[in-house]
């Protein structure tokens, strides 16, 4: 793409105003706007956006859901407010220029204050034209550099390290199944061999830095969870440590390790809870911002959780663009405009973030067009081989693993009694019911015998202390409330399980699929042993699956 409109957005004269600049446009000039925003409010409107936002892909609508009026009306106010006065007619000048010439324009944003980066800015929405910018236009974020790279030459296959990390105590991940959604999005490309990938497990900071050593890597992806340490202000992954358990590496450290690789890598993939999350006071806290900040290319994350069908279509958008020559920041419009085709409903196409480091959005410059099969097979796996078209589409498909959060439902489900230990109840292929916060433990009238298996899903939120600080199925991921969680080597607040006649518990969080040890009664309940500030439910869906 050869028409830019830069901007940057950041601090005004007055405490809650700021200033969008225009730092070049293909329309020329540099005009400035100051603008109020309350960027406080907008961010504890972010957790019921997100959960909005995941739950409007299983959502009906006709015109207008409630979900997309709330999304449209927080785009709205970012654009009216970044977008003013002489600013808005620089984009439109921009965009006329560009239509002459038969091209688009690459909104890029530099935002210089650390609270306006954990807005949701992939909402921008036009009310003139009635469009959201992210999908008319590749958008990203721009992180100044003095320097970056050219592309990198490289000869096919592009070469991918895939980290899998999945320590003991948090949600285990199943990483077969989302290998098969890979193979199943990207079918028509596995045979092409263009792509090499090499799985890393255990992900631990000794192996991860032995791989960097081993050789050159073209495109970094890491699977498994990440959080925001608020102590530390700094956005944190979950490796896992010599006792098996998380090894929470911060942003910084990170990019120090990476920077081990010669060359480094010039795209790191984040499926990480939160990846895309910033802090209130250091603008490259998080991790997307920090490793692009030190020097990575380009850096893909996921700013909401994302389902399984959307990430697959945005695999398939995605991939197809790279193939097709585009930039990163086309293939990620791609990919948006692939999640899309999912139906009306869905707003999931919000949820990709691009950082992009210096200006160039083409990663690589590759000297050889296509690779044969059979060289490709050849490669010697540790696993089975997973040859892919394009490395960078794995991002949107492994995004599944993050724990989901959803809006609660208001259409029903029976309450169990909530008395652990009775011995009532009978067995149903499926049903839901409600959990409160504020009940320990509650029957869930499912009974299994030895050997059946019980699929288990949650959503909604509720409150955890009087506050009324929300919390999804999936709890906090954190090492705090110790005492406040009835079994330690799981989240806190997060839902949990247990049969009747055991006293050892599994977490549920948003999913999980328990086999039945002995006959016992499902119960289930918060991994919490304060109760009175509690306040919501979680609506649960429960599946029994006989062996017999």
């Amino acid at each position: 793409m050869d028409t830019v409109m830069e901007m940057e957005i950041g601090p005004g004269p007055e405490p809650g105003t700021y200033v969008s600049r225009v730092l070049r446009s293909i329309g020329g000039g540099e005009p400035s706007e100051t603008f109020r925003l309350d960027v406080d409010e907008l961010l504890r409107r972010r957790p019921d956006l997100e959960a909005s936002v995941l739950l409007s892909s299983v959502s009906a609508r006709r015109i207008m859901s409630d979900t997309e009026a709330n999304l449209q009306a927080l785009g709205r106010e970012l654009f009216e407010a970044a977008f003013a006065g002489d600013v808005y007619a620089a984009y439109r000048t921009s965009e006329a220029v560009a239509s002459e010439r038969g091209s688009g324009v690459q909104v890029a944003l530099r935002l210089s204050a650390p609270g306006l980066s954990a807005l949701p800015w992939e909402a921008l929405y036009d009310p003139a034209t009635e469009i959201y910018l992210c999908r008319k236009e590749p958008l990203v974020r721009r992180v100044p550099a003095p320097h970056a790279p050219a592309p990198l030459a490289i000869d096919l296959p592009l070469r991918v390290l895939a980290m899998v990390s999945s320590p003991r105590g948090l949600p285990p991940l199943d990483v077969e199944h989302e290998r098969e959604l890979l193979e199943e999005a990207l079918r028509p490309h596995l045979d092409a061999g263009r792509v090499r990938i090499e799985w890393l497990e255990p992900v631990t900071w000794s192996g991860v830095h032995d791989k960097l050593l081993e050789q050159e890597w073209h495109v970094l992806h890491f699977i498994g969870h990440g959080t925001y340490d608020l102590d530390t202000d700094e956005g944190v992954l979950a490796f896992v440590g010599r006792d098996g358990r998380p090894d929470y590496v911060a942003a910084s450290a990170l990019a120090d390790l990476l920077a081990e690789a010669e060359p480094t890598p010039r795209l790191v993939l984040l499926n990480s809870c939160r990846s895309a999350a910033g802090g209130p006071d250091d603008l490259f806290s998080g991790t997307a911002a920090a490793l692009a900040h030190s020097g990575i290319h380009a850096v893909a994350a996921m700013q909401f959780s994302i389902s399984d069908t959307a990430a697959i279509e945005f695999s398939r958008g995605f991939y197809s663009a790279l193939a097709h020559g585009r930039g990163i920041d086309e293939a990620v419009r791609s990919g948006r405009i692939g999640i899309l085709g999912l139906g009306r409903g869905t707003l999931e196409w919000v949820t990709p973030v691009l950082y992009l480091r210096g200006e160039d959005a083409h990663l690589f410059d590759v000297s050889s067009v296509e690779t044969p099969v059979a060289a490709a097979s050849a490669s010697k796996r540790s696993r089975r081989p997973w040859l892919v078209g394009a490395a960078v589409a794995i991002a949107a498909v492994a995004a599944a693993l993050i724990t989901f959060a959803v809006l609660p439902r208001t259409d029903g489900g029976g309450s169990g009694a909530s008395d652990p230990d009775g011995s009532g109840g009978g067995s149903a292929s499926s049903t839901e019911i409600s959990v409160p916060l504020t009940t320990a433990w509650t029957r869930t009238g499912v009974s299994c015998d030895a050997g059946d298996s019980i699929h288990i899903s949650a959503r909604g939120e509720g409150g955890y202390d009087a506050s009324g600080d929300p919390v999804g199925p999936g709890g906090i991921a954190t090492d705090q409330f110790v005492e406040e969680r009835v079994y330690s080597d799981m989240f806190p607040f997060a839902l949990i399980g247990r049969l009747n006649n055991r006293s050892d518990a599994f977490p549920v969080y948003a999913e999980y699929t328990y086999e039945c040890p002995q006959a016992g009664e499902l119960l289930l309940g918060p991994n919490d042993n304060l109760l009175e500030d509690n306040s919501g439910a979680f609506t649960v869906t429960v599946e029994l699956e006989s062996a017999g």
